[in-house]
């Protein structure tokens, strides 16, 4: 009896193994996208079959779990060879080449198709090869930089009513988590215009904020922040308009739930933010609740006096300004804690 319950586990566990492998094999459309980039940019003889995956700067990490995703596995596979100099320029032109509306793309989410090299305390470093190379100044965009103009929002007294007060004017940190601060993780150099982080140590998800953790271009590409800049300016422009008063100043909540929580906001994708927005209390995740709909109306909502506090409005947000507000709030997402 045993000898048999020993043969059918281990014949399950092949299987499973199989079935593994054979997953792994067909989900890894990334590869199609290396070869090509071989073929395009054959001037180091990299082996496309060594992945770079693992980030090794300060707080990549989370006990042995990592926190981030590095995009250039698939886009920049030999930036260990080329540097990240080389790898910014290509990650840009590279757009231009294989997407197949790119000039739409780009018009759309204000790209300068020119990428940073680097995050820096500036807005270029010295190159060795080129000159001055592109940053992403951190002294502007970091957590602790007012680069951003400052958005003055002013407290109404039925905000202080629901429990919080609204300061006169609030400075929004920017969309960089203080664990790529150059000063952080070069602490050697003491000349401020050339400390700086490439991409090749910080990859890109700490500013894009995708889902990091698949490897089929799907879903790799679901949660991607298009033009962090553009999405926490416009976006911030939208969230102090029509959120701030139930939502609060930083998303700390008031007489509508947290969005400042990571122990929230880590769980959900765009999808369902998407739903909130889009569809407030007519769509079944809030409906009865006062979280107004700002585009349009669920298909299958029928107003009831007895539950909803209010009807259904006209849209107000458009799909393209619901996504926008959408990035600017997964900027609060920054994994300080885990979902």
């Amino acid at each position: 009896m045993n000898r048999w319950v020993f043969v059918i586990l281990s014949a399950l566990l092949i299987a499973l193994v199989g079935i593994a492998a054979i997953r792994d094999s067909q989900d890894r459309d990334y590869l199609a996208i290396q070869q090509r980039y071989q073929s395009d940019h054959n001037d180091t003889g990299f082996n496309i079959q060594v992945q770079q995956i693992f980030p090794a700067f300060a707080d990549a990490k989370r006990g042995d779990t990592f926190r981030v995703e590095r995009c250039i596995s698939c886009h920049v596979p030999d930036i260990g060879t080329i540097g990240p100099e080389l790898a910014a320029q290509r990650l840009a032109q590279d757009f231009m080449k294989y997407q197949p509306n790119a000039q739409a793309v780009a018009a759309q989410n204000h790209y300068t198709l020119v990428h940073p090299a680097y995050i820096a305390n500036g807005i270029s470093v010295p190159s060795a090869t080129k000159g001055f190379a592109p940053a992403m100044d951190y002294t502007q965009y970091g957590i602790t930089g007012t680069g951003f103009a400052p958005y003055s929002v002013t407290g109404a007294t039925t905000n202080a009513k629901q429990g919080y007060a609204v300061t006169p004017t609030t400075v929004l940190p920017g969309p960089l988590p203080a664990a790529v601060d150059p000063k952080a993780l070069n602490p050697t150099q003491t000349n401020p215009s050339l400390q700086k982080v490439g991409i090749d140590q910080v990859g890109c998800i700490v500013c894009h904020n995708g889902s990091r953790l698949s490897l089929n271009q799907t879903d790799a590409h679901q949660n991607l922040i298009a033009n962090p800049e553009y999405d926490f300016t416009s976006g911030a422009q939208l969230y102090y308009k029509y959120c701030v008063t139930c939502h609060g100043v930083q998303g700390e909540g008031g007489k509508g739930p947290p969005l400042s929580n990571q122990d929230r906001l880590g769980y959900f994708n765009e999808d369902y933010y998407y739903r909130c927005i889009e569809y407030g209390f007519t769509d079944f995740e809030h409906i009865g609740s006062i979280m107004p709909n700002w585009g349009s109306t669920a298909t299958d909502f029928t107003y009831d006096p007895t539950r909803d506090k209010q009807r259904p409005g006209s849209r107000i947000l458009s799909e393209n300004q619901i996504q926008i507000l959408i990035q600017f709030i997964r900027h609060w997402e920054n994994y300080n804690t885990l979902p």
